[in-house]
């Protein structure tokens, strides 16, 4: 499955996230709840170069991440999705592989992890090798615009542990609070406009980015 939108993100640091779903269910938009909060987890991938966080850095406006991803506060994966992300400037592009087979695998069991990426260089990343990196791992609140047509989200709570070897399992916390809107591309210049009055700049405010370099600078 893959689909194609547009994904604005806003960063707020110290700011509790009640304040900035408040003033999305009072916007000019009329936000409203869509599904339930929930606990999503992301297992990302990288190569052996970490091509994905130079290019980031690098300005790079056409990116791919690579990531296994679940629901629910559970170290033993759910009905688990790998997903390919494509990304140019703020347009993205979305294709969504079902791992129905690794049901209920730990990603804690080094076994388990290694079975995992085995499959997805033999069978679904077929031009590099890949190694998992990071997990990262949030609290999702979903809304939708009265209309229908604008879909947003709010992350707080996020936590890192890093993949790269099993001697360190501690997690990394995160105060932000990041806010995203996805919509269809024709909409961009109506939401921007409309949404002047949001004070906080667009930001690249990929979780993956930011955790690994976070690692970086504790190791170095």
């Amino acid at each position: 499955m893959e689909n194609r939108r547009i994904e604005r993100k806003w960063v707020f640091r110290k700011v509790d996230h009640l304040l900035v779903l408040n003033s999305l269910l009072r916007s000019q938009f009329f936000f409203k709840y869509h599904y339930p909060s929930r606990w999503i987890n992301s297992i990302y991938y990288d190569d052996i170069n970490l091509s994905n966080i130079t290019q980031n850095l690098d300005g790079i406006s056409n990116r791919v991440k690579y990531r296994v991803r679940w629901y629910g506060n559970s170290d033993n994966l759910k009905n688990p999705n790998f997903e390919i992300k494509r990304k140019r400037n703020f347009e993205t592009q979305k294709k969504i592989i079902s791992l129905k087979n690794f049901n209920n695998i730990n990603y804690n069991s080094e076994k388990d992890l290694n079975y995992l990426t085995k499959f997805i260089n033999d069978n679904i990343v077929l031009s590099k090798i890949l190694s998992p990196t990071l997990l990262i791992n949030y609290h999702r609140v979903y809304l939708i615009s009265s209309n229908q047509l604008i879909r947003a989200t709010i992350d707080y709570e996020v936590k890192s542990k890093r993949l790269l070897n099993f001697k360190n399992d501690f997690f990394c916390n995160f105060k932000d609070v990041i806010l995203e809107l996805k919509y269809e591309p024709d909409l961009d210049w109506s939401v921007k406009n409309t949404l002047d009055n949001i004070k906080v700049r667009y930001a690249k405010s990929s979780k993956y980015i930011k955790c690994a370099l976070n690692y970086a600078e504790s190791f170095s």
